[in-house]
């Protein structure tokens, strides 16, 4: 018997770009690396993750190949940001605004590059310093803040 796979499409930001996942991700959570703080021009990032079988990307993109472990993906009409290849793990990041509209909640699991935070957030979330073991990590946390807020300290 063949199990029947759900898909979830979105787009980006103009919808030149379709991006189809099968199933749901591997992984949810929050990002606040540097690279995906500038990338996103925003405190902290967003992020699900999929085996790169499981991710088709369709019309006009722009990769960027700034670092070896990511290989960002952007609609080259709007410059929208629709995921980042993880080539190390042979897995891909597609955004959840991307999917928003489709039946794919965000059900975040943790925060990564806690570390490297301008943001706290107080959310009761594990904050690995960079990354979970699972994920290629140390698996090392850092406490719970005590309220959501810029991050004084870290600036």
């Amino acid at each position: 018997m063949v199990d029947d796979v759900q898909e979830y499409t979105g787009n980006c930001y103009c919808g030149s770009v379709t991006v189809t996942v099968d199933g749901p991700p591997v992984a949810s959570a929050y990002c606040h690396c540097h690279s995906c703080r500038k990338w996103h021009a925003a405190p902290v990032n967003a992020w699900s993750i999929w085996p790169l079988i499981a991710v088709r990307i369709s019309g006009e993109t722009i990769r960027s190949f700034t670092n070896e472990t990511s290989r960002r993906i952007s609609c080259a009409q709007c410059g929208g940001g629709v995921a980042n290849i993880k080539p190390a793990i042979n897995m891909i990041v597609v955004y959840p605004m991307v999917l928003a509209g489709s039946d794919l909640g965000f059900e975040p699991v943790c925060h990564v590059h806690y570390i490297e935070r301008v943001l706290d957030i107080a959310d009761g979330l594990p904050k690995y310093i960079e990354l979970p073991k699972q994920l290629g990590g140390s698996g090392a946390t850092v406490g719970e803040p005590e309220r959501s807020g810029w991050c004084k300290e870290c600036r």
